[in-house]
């Protein structure tokens, strides 16, 4: 169904060739680029599932019109397919959101929609499915919410939903749950976004009965100044009156809806508005990057400032500040992105310094992300090995996402040398012996934490090298940084796609080539030893074509968000629509796209019941076992010594603190995570399991010797002596129970009868950082045992922050006893 042929605008209503009023539009045109892929859960199910019946219902204004069509985009997810399995649709208007609480059934007109009567498009080419039906519904006067609900039973056809809009007025929709099932507060709540519904009438519409503007109201004239022109205006419209056709120019009092004649409470009106400016504001830029809100564009530039467009703000953090490199002898700190480029200089990046740039390198590269000589990702790493030496055989690669399609042909990038023999800087004096740099690029065809096909290169390059002047700190001192350049052969890149540029060096002798870390981009690099892995982490490098400043993007995954709908989102975009996000790469399916289903629920008894939803189940105090698990197969046996939990993973998160005994050249790294256990008697420990990761090159638990289980009186006594105080026992070979969560479970018998008090136990593997990079245990998220925090230890203080520290949260460690 076209809606948008020969239509015209008046006071925000589309009128169409046909006569047709559009009292709401949230869709947009048929080829779905207005609407979204989020479903908000809308439905009216069977008699057994009662209490779910839910409704979302968006607001518009009315003059009293009847409502001729409704549209909606209609969607769903847990088992429904498409719109065959409706049985009919209910169309409804509601006063308020506290009547959706009540009943499904609109206050002001219902009406129940044969299905006979419902049309499918043909053409519509969006998400889900875009139905029409046509009503009798007679509209109020002002605001109100519309609806249109289908009937749709769960056990056969699955969840239906409206789709999410990106249209609208920005007051988003809301959604009612008379039957309490979804344990909305007061039985209702407000959806994040608006929903794609379309309103329009056959009815002759009256401008006067629609509400004035609320802005600005008194600038008949439209020149953005209430002044004598607009007392004029109404002069020249003295008398007249609407026919019910049209609202006569000068009509604006009295609010909300004036009287549809042009009176002396017209002039009233704009005697009390006088001079009042209404020109529109947004936000401006100056030249150092200081944004100032609610400024004219016209004001802007008498400052010389870069308007950012109607209605911006500063907070929107398009006004950013930093070094700018003129030329290759000159760089001014503190310029204004938008300034650099009106000089025709590089701009180096937000909160950039020229000390910490070095503009003499022919590198004509503006797609960077750029070292700040610290560390980065949950190590805190300040470099990637990235060197074929036959001692040390890594690879480091990091992505970059074109914003324009061309070609990259010179590489800058920064870097820096250590002698893991020694643990010394060896590029202090001399860059590492015999530099021979090489540059490779990858399509992000793997799993999008890995680099995929290799796709132009390896190109053998000379390289500049020139020492910044910098110092990069470290738990071995501070290390010279170095800044490389080079050109190869063009290599075509498209807009938007995510490539990976990998390089390396290849050094004789024992000093290797470290390519540096870099502030997060889309927080992720990897490194290849004999197969690829991924790190938490960016590197520092520039490429001569403009990149997405995030590079490819943060992972995503599934988000549940408050309204009970499921959307992949970045754990930041999930954490500020208030949602809880479900982990990198996990789907809606995964977790059944957020809606509650049943399962097994466990009791501090060690009480079991089957079939009971997770809200029910923590309502009563117990422990929701996960989605269709039966009391069959749990056991609801509480370990209070149990930061693990159960085998898929779900109790544990995914960050990593170090625990490592690294090979002796690095002994000053030696680190252990402690987790503290307190007994109220004599106790018998005749085990512990831990949950053991790695980054920076690790691959697997193969490379690992031994592993230490230690267990300490106090954090200061591990911060003296990683042996335990109170046990300490090497094991070399240890079990690994079935595990399919993060990292790897692994077991380890051991035997120690501890008095009543409080101990520090802790699992350390022994593994070359050389060869297998770092490790470290997993953090416990299933919040039903621990404290929340947890404790390192690093006796020769190699990482800098003492013997010892606290941190927060609990360390994924579960002690067996007898």
């Amino acid at each position: 169904m076209q809606l948008y042929t020969s239509a015209s605008i008046v006071l925000g209503m589309t009128v169409l060739a046909s006569g047709q009023t559009v009292l709401l539009d949230q869709i947009g045109p048929l080829d779905g680029t207005m609407v979204g892929t989020a479903i908000i859960g809308n439905q009216n199910m069977e008699v057994a599932y009662d209490i779910y019946d839910i409704v979302t219902a968006d607001n518009f204004s009315a003059g009293g019109e009847t409502i001729s069509t409704l549209e909606m985009v209609l969607n769903g997810w847990n088992g429904f397919v498409d719109p065959s399995s409706i049985s009919a649709y209910t169309a409804n208007l509601f006063t308020s959101q506290n009547e959706m609480a009540l009943s499904l059934t609109g206050d002001i007109a219902s009406e129940l929609i044969d299905i006979a009567n419902a049309t499918i498009s043909p053409d519509w080419l969006g998400s889900g499915f875009l139905i029409s039906v046509n009503t009798t519904m007679v509209s109020n006067a002002g605001s109100q919410l519309v609806a249109l609900i289908p009937t749709n039973d769960f056990a056969t056809g699955g969840q239906t939903g409206i789709v999410d809009s990106l249209m609208g007025d920005g007051v988003f929709a809301w959604q009612g749950n008379p039957g309490g099932g979804f344990a909305m507060p007061d039985n209702m709540q407000q959806a994040t976004s608006d929903v794609a519904y379309r309103v329009t009438t056959n009815s002759a519409v009256d401008p006067c009965t629609y509400p004035l503007p609320t802005q600005c109201t008194a600038d008949v004239d439209g020149d953005n100044l209430v002044s004598v022109s607009d007392i004029l205006e109404i002069i020249g419209n003295w008398g007249a009156c609407g026919d019910g056709t049209f609202r006569p120019a000068g009509d604006i009092s009295p609010a909300p809806y004036g009287d549809c004649c042009v009176t002396v409470g017209d002039i009233l009106a704009v005697v009390a508005a006088w001079g009042e400016d209404c020109n529109p504001r947004g936000a401006c830029c100056s030249q150092t990057g200081v944004c100032t809100d609610t400024v004219t564009q016209s004001e802007c530039l008498a400052l010389n400032g870069f308007y950012m467009n109607d209605d911006s703000l500063c907070s929107d953090n398009q006004c950013v500040s930093g070094a700018c490199c003129i030329d290759a002898m000159t760089c001014s700190d503190g310029q204004g992105m938008w300034y650099c480029d009106l000089l025709g200089g590089t701009f180096r990046g937000t909160g950039s310094l020229c000390a910490s740039v070095d503009c003499d390198v022919v590198c004509s590269a503006i797609g960077c992300q750029l070292a700040d000589l610290g560390g980065h990702g949950a190590g805190g790493i300040i470099g990637a090995t990235s060197d074929t030496n036959a001692t040390a055989g890594y690879i480091a690669a990091d992505t970059f996402s074109p914003m324009a399609t061309g070609a990259v042909s010179q590489v800058c990038w920064w870097g820096l040398y250590i002698d893991f023999g020694t643990s010394t800087d060896c590029g202090a004096v001399t860059p590492g012996t015999g530099d021979s740099f090489s540059i490779s690029y990858y399509l992000d065809s793997a799993d999008s934490t890995i680099p995929g096909t290799l796709h132009a290169g390896p190109f053998a390059v000379t390289s500049s090298v020139v020492a910044t002047g910098n110092v990069i700190p470290s738990g071995i001192g501070d290390i010279v940084q170095y800044e490389y350049t080079a050109s190869h052969a063009p290599v075509k890149v498209q807009a938007g796609i995510c490539y990976w540029i990998a390089i390396s060096n290849e050094t004789t002798g024992t000093c290797f080539w470290l390519w540096e870390s870099a502030p997060a981009g889309d927080g992720r690099s990897a490194q290849d030893n004999a197969g690829w892995s991924s790190n938490d982490f960016d590197l520092a490098f520039c490429v001569d074509i403009e990149t997405s400043l995030d590079g490819c993007g943060m992972f995503t995954g599934a988000c549940c968000l408050p309204d009970v709908t499921c959307q992949i989102l970045t754990p930041v975009e999930c954490e500020v629509a208030l949602g809880a996000y479900k982990g990198d790469g996990v789907t809606c399916a995964d977790v059944y796209e957020c809606q509650p289903v049943p399962g097994a629920c466990c009791f501090d008894t060690g009480g079991c019941l089957d079939n009971v939803m997770e809200a029910d189940c923590l309502a009563f105090s117990g422990t929701y076992q996960g989605a269709y698990l039966l009391c069959a197969d749990v056991n609801c046996e509480v370990n209070a010594y149990d930061q693990i939990g159960a085998a898929d993973g779900t109790g544990v998160g995914a960050n990593i603190t170090a625990s490592q005994i690294f090979d002796t050249a690095n002994a000053a790294y030696d680190i252990a995570t402690l987790d503290n256990f307190t007994f109220d008697a004599t106790t018998q420990v005749i085990g512990i399991e831990a949950v053991i990761s790695g980054w920076n090159g690790f691959v697997d638990l193969t490379p690992v010797t031994n592993y230490t289980i230690s267990v300490y009186s106090s954090p200061t006594a591990a911060g003296l002596n990683l042996v335990g105080d109170v046990y300490s026992v090497d094991i070399i070979t240890p079990a690994l129970p079935p595990w399919t969560g993060i990292g790897h479970l692994v077991s380890f018998p051991i035997n120690v009868t501890l008095p009543a008090g409080e101990y520090y136990f802790a699992v350390m593997p022994w593994n070359e950082f050389g060869l297998n990079g770092q490790t470290g245990i997993v953090d416990y998220a299933g919040g039903i045992v621990g404290d929340g925090n947890f404790w390192q230890a690093n006796p020769n203080g190699g990482f800098g922050f003492g013997t010892w520290q606290l941190g927060i949260g609990d360390a994924a460690y579960r002690l067996i006893l007898p």
